[in-house]
């Protein structure tokens, strides 16, 4: 079956290209003929300007002249970050021709899978992207979400303004849901709260699936993983900015023997530069952050696809409690792993390894019901 992915493959997120060529991967390693459709999302591509119209709009002329100079500051690094991340778009990703409105999107698919990622997030794609909730001709694909998320559900709670022709209408978000679920011939999130509200606000039976990046093994990623000059070392993935990170990444260092602690990060900023207790690795390629996560003594992070990515690589490694941790905690929970989520501010007293063992076996078992769902709506 010819297939279509629609998910954030553009995005400069780690974790969003990676699990996009996961996802892709799998499916071609099932004999499918795969395409990620080249969907550029408005403000993805937003991101990737010098000058960002939203963050004009929103800040005054003296946070605006701040802005400008940070900008200014760290923008060949910015540069530097767009290229690797296009890069390895161009070159890993079995790219369609590019889509800029739901009207471009190509046809010829006999499913298209959304997901995974925050596609349906109203905060991210700043409103309801219609190309991300299938709002255009089928032209005979069945249309599928694959563990998609909304973000937090609670950002649709609340009431929210949409202009229909001349009246202004306020609506629940959930009714936008509703309304704009019935697109989908299946779904699949990848959150349990999102599964049980959909249920509750929309009736829509959704089923809980896995990450794209963990439904395949470590031979997917060794293929592409770039071995960095460094060894023996902590490698730190500080995404939520927690100021006391660096410091616990260092004492766990200290614990080990290591020789160095390693931050990397995907978008550079000053604070970090500032940084003495860790080596900044900025601007990396996702093949060098797979890299720098496979060769780790151990991984520090408060992003779930870098812990996600430790697992399936077999990596000792901790979760930092964090605003946006719930989702890790509950991987970690179902894995048997509630002990490698900590603080930041926590002192170990004593290290110890995981044992895969187990960790694989709990994990191949939830990796069926992901997998039963993908085969179900791939092979019809």
């Amino acid at each position: 079956m010819k297939i279509g992915i629609l998910t954030f493959h553009n995005a400069l997120n780690y974790g969003a290209v990676l699990q996009c060529y996961a996802l892709q991967h799998y499916l071609q390693a099932k004999g499918h003929d795969v395409e990620v459709i080249d969907y550029r999302a408005p403000f993805i591509e937003e991101q990737k300007k010098f000058l960002s119209k939203t963050e004009l709009r929103r800040r005054g002329f003296v946070a605006f002249l701040k802005y400008f100079i940070i900008r200014l500051l760290v923008w060949p690094a910015w540069r530097k970050t767009i290229r690797v991340f296009h890069q390895f778009m161009t070159g890993q990703l079995h790219l369609s021709l590019r889509a800029t409105t739901s009207a471009d999107i190509p046809t010829g698919y006999g499913c298209i899978l959304f997901g995974s990622d925050q596609i349906w997030s109203p905060k991210l794609c700043r409103g309801f992207d219609p190309v991300f909730w299938g709002q255009f001709e089928k032209h005979g694909a069945r249309f599928v979400s694959y563990a998609a998320s909304i973000g937090e559900t609670s950002e649709l709670d609340n009431s929210h303004t949409d202009l229909t022709d001349i009246k202004t209408v306020v609506k629940s978000g959930w009714d936008e849901v509703a309304q704009r679920i019935k697109a989908f011939d299946a779904v699949s999130v990848r959150e349990k709260s999102l599964s049980l509200a959909l249920q509750e606000h929309c009736g829509v039976s959704a089923t809980v699936c896995l990450d794209p990046t963990l439904l395949v093994d470590a031979t997917v990623f060794d293929k592409i993983a770039v071995r960095p000059a460094e060894q023996d070392y902590v490698f730190l993935f500080n995404v939520i900015d927690d100021p006391a990170a660096s410091l616990f990444a260092r004492r766990l260092a200290n614990q080990l023997g290591c020789s160095a602690v390693i931050r990397g990060q995907a978008k550079p900023q000053l604070k970090s530069r500032r940084d003495k207790l860790v080596t900044l690795r900025e601007a990396m390629s996702p093949e060098e952050f797979l890299g720098y996560i496979k060769y780790a003594r151990c991984i520090v992070a408060n992003s779930f696809h870098a812990i996600a990515l430790s697992i399936v690589f077999q990596k000792d490694c901790y979760a930092l409690k964090s605003r946006r941790s719930e989702r890790v905690e509950g991987l970690l929970s179902s894995l048997g792993m509630d002990d490698r989520v900590v603080a930041s501010t926590e002192l170990l007293d004593k290290i110890s390894s995981i044992d895969y063992d187990v960790v694989g076996e709990r994990l191949a078992s939830m990796r069926q019901n992901s997998l039963q769902f993908i085969t179900g709506q791939t092979e019809k």
